[in-house]
């Protein structure tokens, strides 16, 4: 009888915690309803890249990129404890993790965007840019990989993202693999706009590369890789 009311005791910590966390994820028309309940005293923050950010934004955004170094210690500068904070960056991914981080910081209330921008703008919601010629990037969708992956033997995936050192060295290195193998298809995805396609392929680290063959998947890696690594490998999928 202990055990059972122990077990239950578990059961029903775990399910207030998991309602409480939900309670913070909003989807894009209920962080906006929230967000305009608040107007006056709520912190909206893009923890994206700088350039990201000047492509669009949500306006009266602030942008405090969550992978700068000293994050933290600008976040302490810039945001107030005791006001409600909404965060949001491409497609939630890093939005998720800043909001946990600003949780453990002692920021309790912290709201957090599903879908991020890119569910934002295709919903046609509103926000501003400091360029008014550059429209946000669509995401790669599983509909054009599946055409790529018909039409091409042999696909190097290269899944990336802007904010990525490795992923920056590694371009130029993946760009000669492709013009001296014109058998392989070089196709570059970025993990955060087109989260959907890293989640099928269970993409944990960037960068990760695969390689699909007849539309299998036969090989993976991730990290900053040799170039005549790369080039072994692919040589053994003639």
């Amino acid at each position: 009888m202990k055990r059972l009311l122990i077990i239950g005791f578990f059961l029903l910590v775990t399910n207030v915690f998991a309602q409480n966390k939900d309670k913070y994820l909003l989807s894009i028309n209920d962080f906006e309803t929230k967000l305009r309940e608040n107007s006056g005293v709520a912190q909206l923050v893009d923890v994206r890249t700088p350039e990201e950010f000047m492509r669009g934004h949500l306006k009266r955004a602030i942008n405090l990129n969550f992978n700068d170094d000293n994050f933290e210690d600008i976040v302490k500068i810039k945001l107030d404890k005791t006001r409600p904070v909404f965060v949001y960056c491409f497609s939630g991914r890093r939005s998720t993790d800043a909001a946990a981080f600003l949780r453990d910081l002692g920021y309790k209330e912290v709201y957090d965007m599903a879908g991020g921008f890119a569910k934002w703008t295709s919903s046609s919601k509103p926000y501003v840019s400091d360029n008014t010629t550059t429209q946000p990037i669509a995401a790669f969708t599983l509909e054009n990989l599946d055409r790529v992956v018909k039409s091409n033997n042999l696909v190097l995936i290269d899944f990336y993202a802007d904010w990525c050192g490795p992923c920056k060295k590694m371009n130029p290195i993946l760009n000669r693999i492709a013009d001296q193998n014109k058998h392989v298809k070089l196709l570059k995805i970025d993990a955060e706009k087109s989260d959907n396609i890293a989640s099928v392929f269970k993409v944990e680290e960037i960068p990760t590369y695969v390689i699909i063959k007849n539309g299998h998947q036969v090989w993976r890696g991730v990290g900053e890789m040799d170039e005549a690594e790369l080039q072994e490998v692919l040589a053994k999928m003639k």
